[in-house]
């Protein structure tokens, strides 16, 4: 179960997630906006539910070839430990930048018992764009269960941020 401690550092990661994205949209966008004031619009935002069927919505879900592939090979596959072999490929091409503490088992564990931190997403021009939760995100993808997100509105941020 993902306790208080890694809540207020799950929220911390989603704030710096936030102004670190690779994609130039999110960059310029990003640019101009408080990283205190986004924080605590992050921190306020009601979870919500997003249909894993719809995971081509999401501009940014797979940044490169090999992301691509991974995600191609997630969609179709079956069988647990197979899973958790994509899902330790991908965090070998593409490590991630802040430690959080959770094995990828681990990940997989608290989305099948549904007791994870919600992924974040940015609503930028009407588009979608992850923000943080990737790989749980995949582990929704695999379970085929709507995932548990915030989304945060571009509008919401310029009125209250800049």
């Amino acid at each position: 179960m993902v306790e208080n401690n890694d809540i207020e550092q799950f929220d911390r990661i989603d704030g710096k997630n936030l102004f670190s994205q690779w994609h130039p949209d999110v960059r310029k966008f990003t640019a101009n906006i408080n990283l205190n004031c986004a924080s605590d619009i992050i921190r306020s935002t009601k979870q919500t539910t997003f249909d894993v069927a719809k995971y081509s919505e999401v501009l940014n879900l797979a940044n490169t070839v090999h992301c691509l592939d991974i995600l191609n090979r997630i969609v179709i596959e079956k069988n647990r430990n197979s899973f958790l072999n994509i899902l330790k490929e991908r965090d070998t091409l593409h490590p991630r930048d802040i430690d959080r503490r959770y094995s990828v088992e681990e990940i997989l564990k608290l989305v099948e018992e549904d007791v994870y931190h919600p992924l974040l997403f940015l609503e930028l021009n009407k588009r979608l764009y992850i923000i943080d939760g990737r790989t749980r995100f995949y582990c929704c993808l695999f379970y085929k269960v709507p995932a548990r997100v915030r989304i945060i509105f571009d509008y919401k941020l310029n009125e209250s941020c800049k």
